[in-house]
C-alpha cells in the first residue's frame, strides 16, 4: 500500500524565485524483527506538533507530515554495550494523529535508561552509536522523496519498573526539503546536480534515475550562507549561487535559473574550474568535445588552484617572475617507461627529502626550478631523462602565457590530489595508503574521461607509477601510483621511492598557468 507524507510548508528563505508546491511518495523502511525482552508500548505526538501544516496537491497525490502504521524507528539504548530496538508504529490516531510505537529491551536494562530515537529505522548507524552522518543521509537521494529524506531524531527515557517510554524530545527533522526547478540545463546519471558550500565543499550530489528538470533534494539547517548549484553537461558548466537560511523540517521551492560559464579564459578560473579542461587556446571548456567545436585542442585537466609557490607564483621564467594561478595536468604521459637518472649517486638538486611529523615532504616545492635545474644543458638533460622528456614534451601545446611542460615536484602532487578531491578530510598526504575507497582515483578518471575516449592516457589502472621531481635521498626520488581497479586492497594513491637508475617510471608533464 502506498503511504504519503506532508512536509511542512515554510515560506521561501532562499534568495530564488519561488514556484508551485508539489508532492510523491516517500517509502517505508525494510522491516526489521524486533528483539526478544521487555515489550514497551508508548505514544509519539504528531510530526511537528503545533507547527501549521497543509497539503499540496498536485494530481491525486498528498505529500502528509504524518506517522504511518508499519513504519520502523530505532531506539538506540545502553544495555551491556549498544543495543538497538525496533520500535513499530502500531497505530495513528485518526484525529490527533498521534502514534502508538510497540519495541522490545532487552531483559536486564535498567530502569531509567537514556535512549535515542531515531527515524526512519535505517537512518541509525549499524553499530548502533547514534545517527548517520548528514553525508551519508543525503548520499542516497535520487531525485525523488523515496529515499527516507524526512529523517528524525529524538530522546526519551526507558523505564522497565513499569514498562514505558518517556520520550523528553520529540523526533524532530533533521533536514529541510527542496524541491528545485532547473532552468538552463537538465540533469542525469551522466550530468548530475552538485551542490557545494562557499568553502567549495560539496554538500550533496543528486543523480536521478532518469533526465529530469525537478528534483527534491534533502538539505540540512544551516543559518546563512551561500550556496552554489552546478550542473556539467557536454559542452559546458552551468552555475547558479545564492544565499539561503535553512530550517530543518521546512519544505522549500525555488527555481535555479543556471547560466553557462564556458569556454572561459583560464586567469578567470575560480574553483568551480577545477576538473575541466584546459585548452592550447588558454581558455577553459567543459568536455574535449567542446573545445574541438571551438577549434582549438583540449590540452589537461585543471587540477590545483592558487596564487602561492606550489602554481609556480613567483619563479622566475622567460626572465621575469611569473604570476600563477592554477596548475593543470596533461592528458598525455611524456614517456610511458623511463629511469630518473642514468646516474646511480647523483648530486644535481642538493637537497634531500625531510621527514617532519612522520610526512615526507620535499624542501623545495617548484617543479619547475627542479626541472630547469635537470634540464639546464643538452649535457646535464642526457643525464636525467625523467625531466628531459616533461620539459621537452610537444604532443600536446602548452597554451602562452603559461610556464610550459614540467615534472612536478612531489608536493605538487599533493596539491593537485587535493584539487581533484582526492584526499578525504583528515587523510594524512603520505602514509601509505590513504585512499582505499578509490574515490578519490575515480575522480581523477572521471576528470581525465571529460576528454573523451583516445584523448587522454589513464592513471588510474593497475601499476602505474609516475616519477616526481623531489628526490628521497641520493640515489631514490619519489613517485606517486594511483589505481581504480576496486579489486582486493590495491586501489588508491601511493607514495614511495624507486631507484633513480634503476626503475623506470610513467612521466606525466603538468604546466602552471
Amino acid at each position: 500500500m502506498k503511504t504519503t507524507k506532508i512536509f511542512l510548508m515554510a515560506a521561501l528563505a532562499l534568495t530564488f524565485a519561488a514556484c508551485s508546491s508539489d508532492d510523491k511518495d516517500i517509502q517505508n523502511p525494510a522491516q526489521t524483527a524486533k528483539g526478544e525482552g521487555i515489550t514497551i508500548t508508548a505514544t509519539l505526538a504528531p510530526k511537528d506538533a503545533g507547527a501549521t501544516t497543509r497539503a499540496v496537491s498536485e494530481g491525486t497525490d498528498e505529500i502528509v507530515v504524518e506517522w504511518a502504521v508499519d513504519e520502523h524507528i530505532a531506539i538506540l539504548y545502553d544495555k551491556d554495550g549498544a543495543q538497538m530496538a525496533d520500535a513499530t508504529i502500531k497505530s495513528v490516531d485518526s484525529e490527533t494523529k498521534a502514534a502508538t510505537i510497540e519495541f522490545s529491551v532487552e531483559t536486564g536494562t535498567a530502569d531509567n535508561t537514556a535512549c535515542t530515537l531515531v527515524y526512519p529505522y535505517s537512518a541509525a548507524k549499524d553499530d548502533k552509536s547514534g545517527v548517520k552522518d548528514a553525508a551519508t543521509l543525503l548520499a542516497t537521494q535520487d531525485g525523488t522523496l523515496s529515499a527516507n529524506l524526512d529523517v528524525r531524531v529524538g530522546a526519551g527515557t526507558i523505564k522497565t519498573s513499569t514498562p514505558s517510554l518517556d520520550v523528553t524530545t520529540q523526533p524532530a527533522a533533521q533536514f529541510a526539503i527542496f524541491k528545485f526547478t532547473l532552468e538552463g540545463p537538465s540533469i542525469d546519471a551522466t550530468h548530475p546536480l552538485v551542490i557545494k558550500d562557499n568553502s567549495n565543499k560539496t554538500i550533496t550530489t543528486i543523480t536521478p534515475a532518469s533526465t529530469a528538470t525537478s528534483v527534491y533534494v534533502a538539505m540540512p539547517a544551516a543559518a546563512s550562507t551561500t550556496y552554489k548549484f552546478i550542473v556539467d553537461t557536454d559542452d559546458n558548466k552551468y552555475l547558479k549561487s545564492g544565499t539561503a537560511t535553512i530550517v530543518a523540517g521546512n519544505y522549500y521551492q525555488t527555481t535555479l535559473t543556471m547560466t553557462g560559464r564556458y569556454p572561459l579564459a583560464m586567469a578567470s578560473a575560480t574553483a568551480d574550474d577545477l576538473g575541466s579542461l584546459l585548452a592550447s587556446d588558454g581558455k577553459i571548456y567543459a568536455t574535449g568535445a567542446a573545445a574541438t567545436a571551438a577549434s582549438t585542442t583540449a590540452i589537461g585537466v585543471i587540477a590545483y588552484l592558487g596564487t602561492d609557490n606550489f602554481t609556480e607564483n613567483g619563479t622566475n621564467v622567460g626572465g621575469s617572475p611569473f604570476v600563477g594561478h592554477g596548475l593543470v595536468l596533461c592528458l598525455k604521459n611524456a614517456a610511458s617507461a623511463i629511469a630518473w637518472s642514468t646516474e646511480s649517486v647523483p648530486k644535481f638538486l642538493g637537497q634531500e627529502v625531510t621527514n617532519v611529523d612522520g610526512l615526507k615532504r620535499t624542501t623545495n616545492v617548484s617543479g619547475y626550478t627542479n626541472t630547469a635545474t635537470l634540464t639546464t644543458d643538452e649535457e646535464i638533460a642526457a643525464k636525467y631523462p625523467a625531466a628531459k622528456a616533461a620539459k621537452n614534451y610537444t604532443g600536446l601545446t602548452a597554451p602562452a602565457g603559461t610556464t610550459g611542460w614540467f615534472l612536478p615536484s612531489a608536493q605538487q602532487w599533493v596539491k593537485m590530489i587535493e584539487g581533484l578531491g582526492g584526499l578525504t578530510d583528515g587523510a594524512p598526504l603520505w602514509t601509505s595508503w590513504f585512499d582505499t575507497s578509490h574515490k578519490g582515483a575515480d575522480k581523477w578518471k572521471a576528470a581525465l574521461s571529460k576528454a573523451g575516449p583516445g584523448n587522454y592516457d589513464s592513471m588510474t589502472s593497475a601499476d602505474r607509477y609516475y616519477w616526481s621531481s623531489s628526490e628521497q635521498n641520493g640515489s631514490a626520488a619519489v613517485y606517486l601510483r594511483l589505481d581504480a581497479r576496486r579489486t582486493g586492497d590495491g586501489y588508491g594513491f601511493y607514495w614511495g621511492d624507486r631507484g633513480k637508475l634503476i626503475a623506470e617510471n610513467l612521466v606525466r608533464p603538468v604546466l602552471a598557468f
